[in-house]
């Protein structure tokens, strides 16, 4: 198989007068005649993201649908025919990820998991209750964070994505503005990603095997709500 890069169509600007679509997100997909296979590929990357590698891929696919949607291509899911460029693309856009989240990761490290740890093997009421109070703050503190950095990082992932530089899901004033400047749309597209999420649970119904192709849907979903919000933004 070719890795050789395939040029991306130019963009067309969206419509005057066009507003996000919310419902398009869960529907683009379908819309596809080769949908069937694509999704299926998808979840097998899913499923081969339980060892890592496969989380590369997907977001390398992801950033390419993002792209597409960006550009007004008219069926914008992707084929699965460059592996190279996905591995590669998703690889710094997992690094990306990775380095937000090292913060957080720290914290639990260091309080919430010693005061569970703690609290579990001691028979001393006092101090299983002070490692439960301890455990509970820290909670309330992660929680705030972790949904903070969920709204964070579509925007962070979307300046690589759009701009290939590594370095731009670290420019903080871009970003920032980015996300203030359409808000709404921001918004709408994080609520989308919210509601896919939730309906992909609904993959364990189909003898849990379904959950991989769910759970990989509601990724396209994600990706192409936030590439709504880029194409339509004015600020970026």
């Amino acid at each position: 198989m070719s890795s050789a890069v395939v040029p991306e169509p130019p963009p067309s600007p969206p419509s005057p007068g066009a507003s996000f679509d919310f419902l398009k997100p869960f529907t683009f997909a379908f819309d596809d005649p080769r949908w069937v296979p694509k999704i299926l590929m998808g979840g097998l990357f899913v499923l081969a993201s339980s060892i890592i590698i496969g989380v590369f891929f997907i977001y390398g696919y992801l950033a390419r649908l993002a792209r597409n949607v960006i550009n007004g291509v008219p069926n914008p899911l992707p084929e699965w025919d460059d592996l190279g460029e996905y591995f590669s693309e998703g690889l710094k856009l997992f690094v990306v990820g990775l380095i937000y989240t090292i913060p957080i990761l720290i914290v639990v490290g260091i309080v919430f998991i010693p005061a569970i740890i703690a609290g579990g093997s001691t028979d001393n009421d006092t101090i299983r209750q002070m490692a439960g109070m301890s455990a509970t703050c820290m909670w309330c503190l992660i929680f705030p964070l972790g949904l903070a950095l969920a709204l964070w990082m579509p925007a962070a992932m979307l300046m690589v994505v759009v701009s290939g530089d590594f370095s731009a899901g670290f420019d903080f004033r871009r970003i920032i503005a980015f996300i203030r400047g359409n808000a709404g749309n921001y918004i709408l597209a994080f609520v989308a990603w919210m509601v896919a999420r939730f309906a992909a649970s609904l993959g364990f119904l189909l003898l849990c095997v379904g959950i991989l192709f769910t759970v990989f849907w509601a990724y396209l979903v994600a990706a192409h709500a936030f590439g709504q919000v880029y194409r339509l933004s004015k600020e970026r």
